[in-house]
C-alpha cells in the first residue's frame, strides 16, 4: 500500500523540492566491518587534513534545507551516536520540525539512550544486524560483544515503542546466519531488510579483508532470502512471474527489434532527495559522486541543490541496460554501475553474471516445482 511519504516524494520530484536528505555526520565507527564503504579512524581523518563538521555547522545547514522544503532527515555515519554533540544536534533538528530517522549498529544504544530518545522519538531507527552470534560479529566487525549489545538495543527500542527496522548486509562471513537473522526479526515482528549485493568499497581504499559474494553465490543468497520471507505459494508465484516476465520481454524484443536508448535517473536520488557526506559534499546518493558534487557548506544550499537536481535530470544513464530483458532481476541502478566499473552507461560484468545466475536458478526451481505439482495432481 502506498504511503503518504511516497505521494509527497512524487510531488517533490515534479517540483524539484529536496524533500528528503541524509546528513552523514562522521565516518568514525566502533566496528571495522569487512564491507564498509566509508569507515575512517580519527587518525586517518587527521592524517588526511580534513575534519568533522561541527554540530552547529550542520544545524545552520539544516536551516537552509528546511527553507528549501526538506522534511525528512536521515542521520547516519559511521556510527552517528559516536558523533560529538549528537544529542544536541538531534534535539535541535527535532525542535525544527524535521521527521528524523537514524542509521546505527545499535551498540551505543543503552537503556539511558532509549529513555532519552523517548522524549523526542525518531520516526525510525534502522539497526544493522551483522550476524546471529558473537562469533559472527567477531569475524565481521572485530567486536564479539556487538551481537548482544545490538540485539538488546533492538528489543529495548521495540519495548519503548520506538519504530525500529533491522538491516542486514550479507557477505561470506555471515552467510550461514541468513535464516537466523530473518527469524530474529520475525520473532519480534519487525521488518528485516536484507542486502545480498554488496557495493565495492568505492569511498575508501580497498583492503585485503574486503568481502562480498561472487555473482553465483549472491544469486543463491538472494533466493534463500526470498524463500525465508515468503510462504510456499508466494515463492512459487515469484518464481513463475519473474521467469515469465523475462520470457515476455525477450519475445517482444525479437518482434519489435528495439534499439538501445538511454534514460535518466528515475529514483529519488537527486530528484527529491540528497546526501551530504561528512566531508561536506552533497551528491544525489551516498554511493554516487555522479553526476556532480556540490558544496552546500560554502555556497547557498538552494543553489547547490538546483545544480545537482538539474544535472541528474539531464544526464543520460544506463545506455546499455535500459532494454536488457534481465534488468528486472539484477535491477541495475546508476550507483551500482558506477561502483562496479566507474561508468554509468555500460554493462557491469558482475551484475550481468548475477542476473544470469538468478534467472538460471529461478527457472530450475520453477520447473522443478511445476513437475512436483503435476505429480501431486495426478496422484490425487
Amino acid at each position: 500500500m502506498p504511503l503518504v511519504s511516497d505521494y509527497l516524494y512524487r510531488k517533490a520530484s515534479i517540483n524539484k523540492i529536496p524533500l528528503g536528505g541524509a546528513f552523514e555526520l562522521s565516518p568514525v565507527c566502533n566496528f571495522a566491518c569487512k564491507m564498509c564503504y566509508v569507515r575512517r579512524t580519527p587518525e586517518q581523518i587527521a592524517h588526511s587534513g580534513k575534519r568533522l563538521k561541527d554540530w552547529t555547522e550542520w544545524l545552520a545547514l539544516a536551516e537552509q534545507c528546511r527553507a528549501a522544503g526538506t522534511l525528512y532527515l536521515l542521520l547516519t555515519g559511521g556510527e552517528p551516536f559516536l558523533y560529538p554533540h549528537f544529542r544536541e544536534l538531534y534535539l535541535a533538528l527535532h525542535r525544527m520540525g524535521f521527521i528524523l530517522s537514524i542509521n546505527s549498529n545499535g551498540t551505543m544504544i543503552d537503556r539511558d539512550t532509549v529513555e532519552w530518545l523517548k522524549t523526542a522519538a525518531p520516526s525510525r531507527i534502522n539497526v544493522t544486524l551483522y550476524g546471529a552470534s558473537p562469533e559472527t560479529y567477531a569475524r565481521i566487525c572485530g567486536n564479539a560483544d556487538g551481537y548482544a549489545r545490538a540485539t538488546a538495543a533492538i528489543r529495548m527500542l521495540k519495548e519503548a515503542g520506538i519504530p525500529v527496522v533491522i538491516n542486514a548486509s550479507m557477505i561470506p562471513e555471515n552467510a550461514c546466519d541468513l535464516e537466523d537473522i530473518i527469524a530474529f526479526g520475525k520473532g519480534l515482528e519487525l521488518n528485516t531488510r536484507m542486502a545480498t549485493y554488496m557495493f565495492p568499497p568505492i569511498r575508501r581504499e580497498a583492503e585485503q579483508s574486503d568481502s562480498r559474494f561472487t555473482p553465483e553465490t549472491s544469486a543463491e543468497m538472494f533466493l534463500r532470502k526470498q524463500r525465508c520471507l515468503m510462504d510456499d505459494a508466494q515463492y512459487a508465484d515469484m518464481l513463475r512471474d519473474s521467469v515469465q516476465k523475462v520470457q515476455q520481454i525477450q519475445a517482444q524484443q525479437q518482434e519489435d527489434d528495439w534499439g538501445s536508448e538511454s534514460e535518466y535517473m528515475r529514483c529519488r536520488a537527486g530528484r527529491s532527495s540528497f546526501w551530504i557526506s561528512w566531508e561536506g559534499k552533497m551528491t544525489a546518493c551516498g554511493m554516487l559522486p555522479f553526476p556532480l558534487e556540490t558544496d552546500p557548506f560554502a555556497a547557498p544550499f538552494h543553489d547547490c541543490w538546483m545544480r545537482l537536481t538539474d544535472a541528474v535530470r539531464t544526464t543520460p544513464v544506463l545506455h546499455e541496460c535500459v532494454n536488457c530483458e534481465k534488468k528486472e532481476l539484477c535491477r541495475p541502478c546508476v550507483a551500482m554501475l558506477y561502483a562496479e566499473i566507474g561508468d554509468v552507461n555500460h554493462k557491469a560484468p558482475y551484475l550481468c553474471r548475477l542476473a544470469d545466475c538468478i534467472l538460471e536458478k529461478m527457472t530450475s526451481q520453477w520447473q522443478t516445482m511445476e513437475v512436483e505439482n503435476h505429480v501431486q495432481n495426478q496422484e490425487s
